[in-house]
């Protein structure tokens, strides 16, 4: 497997990197989500430079606003939900150990039959959106982004660019990558991400599914979640490979905050940002075997306290 090893991140919650990473230095290029606004990427971007910022780092952020430069519109999905004025409160049985599925469902049925709009805010649209959104603009994403992932290169002057892309981003990037090995990067970060999921489903056009033989990357990937987030997914497991070499890493970490909130908190977690560091010091190598991947990598601390 030619250059297709990555320097691996333990979910362990015990302690630091033994050595910590040098101080980054390069371009962080942000690849953000479907449903960002305007003013949503520039509150995003935001909260990465002061990130940034506060830890003395040389790197400039690049955040380009893909979805206007492409085809992707996305419209109001609420005018299509169904209203019956204010739902009533519905009462909560005392649950008790052995509550059959059934019951369960029940319970949720009644409760979201009238609050339509609730449960397709939580995961509906944003599912939707990448499946059918990505795929009917594929093209033109893909051509915006090869285009500013290149400008951004020839500004860097040298200096590493290193990818991080949220949720649907994080699909595009994947494929993107994929479908183009001679980018000008060293290696990608996926955060929150549904990435995995669409590769499941064998939805991300450039790694068609191989359970025998999974595809993999022509540079490092870490892919950093949230069990508290529902829509980020593990990609370790997926891309396994059966000689034992590391395509792909997974690194947990812990909000502690309920979903949908889960989704949007990775940029206050210290052990993300612990994990860019390392990053932005990954290159292309040889292969690894996973073990040796690790003994590279480092464990995540523990939760911020509170979390």
């Amino acid at each position: 497997m030619a250059r297709s090893s990555t320097t691996a991140v333990r979910t362990s919650r015990s302690s630091r990197p033994a050595t910590p990473p040098a101080t980054p230095s390069g371009v962080l290029f942000f690849v953000h989500g479907a449903n960002a606004t305007s003013e949503g990427l520039v509150a995003n971007a935001a909260r990465i430079e002061d990130q940034v910022r506060a830890r003395g780092w040389d790197v400039t952020v690049v955040a380009p606003e893909w979805r206007r430069q492409s085809d992707l519109r996305l419209g109001n999905w609420k005018k299509a939900i169904h209203r019956r004025g204010r739902p009533s409160p519905m009462p909560i049985p005392i649950l008790r150990g052995g509550i059959r599925k059934d019951a369960v469902m029940k319970i949720a049925t009644n409760y979201f039959e009238d609050r339509r709009e609730a449960l397709f805010e939580v995961l509906g649209p944003q599912l939707m959106a990448d499946v059918i959104g990505y795929h009917a603009h594929r093209d033109s994403i893909q051509r915006v982004l090869r285009a500013e992932l290149t400008r951004a290169a020839e500004a860097a002057g040298g200096q590493p660019v290193l990818p991080v892309a949220l949720s649907l981003g994080g699909i595009a990037l994947v494929d993107l990558l994929a479908s183009w090995p001679e980018a000008p990067v060293e290696a990608c970060v996926t955060v929150g991400s549904q990435a995995p999921l669409l590769y499941t489903f064998d939805a991300i056009p450039s790694m068609p599914y191989d359970e025998a033989s999974p595809p993999y990357l022509a540079v490092p990937w870490l892919n950093i979640y949230d069990s508290r987030d529902f829509l980020s997914f593990l990609a370790e497991p997926l891309f396994r490979r059966s000689d034992g070499l590391a395509s792909v890493v997974d690194l947990r970490v812990r909000s502690g905050v309920d979903f949908p909130k889960s989704h949007g908190a990775y940029w206050e977690l210290d052990p993300v940002w612990d994990a860019i560091a390392t990053a932005f010091s990954w290159k292309r190598v040889e292969p690894l075997t996973v073990r040796q991947a690790r003994r590279l990598g480092f464990e995540a601390r523990k939760a911020p306290v509170g979390g």
